[in-house]
């Protein structure tokens, strides 16, 4: 099979996933809720100590240097890596029953509930570490009245949290998470608003905006600024330093993160173009 008839064979699979629905509802109101992608337990980048770190699936960002396409969709997602298939006579179409896993499907219904009682069975790391549950995505914030029962109910357990998102959201986003979140790990994409939309989708000026509001309430945060090769590397990363430090946020509190293009497989077996820039224009 070539690479063209791989691309169109995994994106009519991926078309023909399934759309699986979970559903919250508080005050006899349905809140929207996300599928969830993965579960990373023992998780040491993701805020302090050991944490457990859940995915949701659902992102209003497109940013062009993804590394979880299979994240930016709100449904479930079938996807086949050429790698690893056999090009069986007959496929499973099972993810359970592949047997060389070549399928996976990506979105798959969870209660709040289950996910505390997957986050608890790993407490006594968090204990011993001063560690916790850290939420990443997708954008958590896309879901944010779900995401703020949720923390509420790790809050309940005894549990420290973090939250992984882009500030994408609105402010009545903020305002439901700060007094049920711990540390805030928000990324700051690009400082130049121009490039923030032509690389993400949307424009930085909300992101700006939140960033402020975090800071005039006293929260707890790191900030990861991504430097993108040709992209947001330079200019543009020193640029960012200099507004978060002008609105408050000291040096120790931003982390440069390395640029990887890893997630190439996922865009091939998801039958999505790839845009991922190039590792190795970085200097």
């Amino acid at each position: 099979m070539t690479r063209k008839e791989f691309l169109v064979a995994s994106a009519a699979f991926a078309v023909g996933g399934p759309r699986l629905v979970a559903a919250v509802t508080v005050g006899g109101r349905a809140l929207k809720t996300p599928l969830m992608l993965d579960t990373k337990r023992m998780a040491i980048y993701d805020g302090p100590g050991v944490r457990t770190t859940f995915f949701v699936k659902g992102c209003p960002l497109k940013c062009i240097w993804c590394h979880n396409p299979e994240s930016i969709q709100t449904e479930a997602q079938w996807a086949r890596f050429q790698h690893l298939c056999k090009h069986c006579a007959k496929c499973t179409m099972d993810e359970a029953t592949c047997p060389t896993r070549a399928l996976k499907l990506y979105g798959k219904p969870m209660t709040i509930d289950e996910i505390v009682a997957k986050a608890l069975e790993d407490k006594p790391f968090y204990d011993e570490s001063g560690g916790g549950v850290t939420l990443s995505g997708g954008e958590p914030l896309f879901f944010w009245e779900w995401a703020a029962e949720l923390f509420k109910a790790f809050k309940a357990a005894g549990l420290h949290t973090c939250l992984d998102t882009s500030l994408y959201a609105p402010p009545a986003a903020l305002k439901a998470l700060l007094p049920v979140t711990d540390m805030w790990l928000p990324d700051y994409k690009a400082d130049d608003d121009a490039l923030h939309v032509k690389y993400t989708g949307v424009s930085n000026k909300v992101v700006r905006k939140n960033l402020e509001r975090l800071v005039a309430a006293k929260a707890k945060m790191e900030v990861r600024c991504l430097a993108v090769p040709g992209c947001t590397d330079g200019d543009d990363l020193a640029a960012r330093h200099r507004y978060l430090h002008s609105i408050g946020i000291p040096e120790s509190s931003i982390v440069n993160l390395e640029y990887y293009d890893y997630a190439r497989s996922k865009y091939l077996a998801l039958g999505l173009k790839d845009t991922m820039p190039p590792k190795e224009e970085m200097p």
